[in-house]
């Protein structure tokens, strides 16, 4: 096995489902949707279309589960007022495929597309990525300007954080995988919320704010006191969407200016 191939085994947790699994009970109001890849291969997602006319939320998820645990975002999103589209990468949930960093891509580019293909222009869009999502956000904003750009519990490059995913690897190892986030962050036209844990044993709190250093203007940095990689939001409580709900007020009203 090559290097390249057990990065990705230790990388990417896809949880599979049935063809026929309908949606979860807690996903009230989700469209199952589907969308093909330039690679030819067809990824599964959910869609929230209410309310109609609302800005949207593609969200991008993590290295393991599928669309239907991630499902319950969507309520932690609700007060936010926007329509929502969360995907599975390759490999995941009902889509075909095996994931790896360019297939991630080929997923978030595909989501484009779909998104387009309904009107929703990239103004209108929020980029929410968290964690591997992070990086995956980071590739579609580079050089890009959408509504904004949120990045929870994400790493600067897989290289910053190998010794904390792959501590049986020799320091140094070339991963095969790179996912350059902290130079495509750079090059972003859009406004960037960057979210972080300070007790993160994972991606440590550094990552999060050198993400925030890099990015352009306007930006924020919201570090959650206590919370670790997988709690944010329960860490956060109440303020956590509000956080957010004020951020994207305050671009707003700049990009009226």
């Amino acid at each position: 096995m090559d290097l390249a191939a057990i990065t990705r085994k230790f990388l990417y947790y896809p949880d599979r489902l049935p063809k026929d699994l309908p949606p979860p009970k807690w996903a009230r109001g989700a469209e199952e949707v589907w969308m093909e890849c330039q690679d030819g291969v067809c990824i599964h997602g959910l869609w929230w279309g209410e309310p109609d006319g609302a800005p949207v939320i593609l969200f991008l998820h993590g290295n393991a589960q599928e669309v239907y645990s991630w499902s319950l975002v969507r309520e932690e999103m609700e007060p936010l007022g926007t329509r929502m589209l969360l995907i599975d990468y390759h490999g995941y949930g009902k889509s075909a495929g095996t994931p790896s960093e360019e297939a991630l891509y080929l997923d978030g580019e595909a989501a484009l597309k779909w998104l387009e293909r309904r009107g929703v222009k990239k103004d209108e869009i929020i980029l929410f990525g968290k964690s591997l999502g992070g990086a995956v956000a980071c590739y579609l904003a580079d050089g890009r300007r959408f509504r904004a750009v949120v990045l929870e519990s994400t790493f600067t490059s897989l290289a910053s954080v190998a010794r904390k995913l792959f501590p049986f690897l020799p320091a140094g190892t070339p991963l095969g995988e790179e996912y350059p986030s902290i130079e495509r962050i750079g090059r972003t036209r859009s406004p960037v919320l960057v979210i972080h844990g300070d007790a993160d044993e994972l991606i440590p709190l550094e990552e999060g704010i050198r993400l925030y250093e890099a990015a352009p203007y306007p930006k924020e940095l919201f570090v959650v006191k206590g919370a670790g990689h997988n709690d944010v939001s329960l860490v956060a409580g109440e303020g956590y969407v509000g956080r957010i709900a004020q951020f994207l007020e305050r671009t707003a009203l700049l990009g009226e200016q």
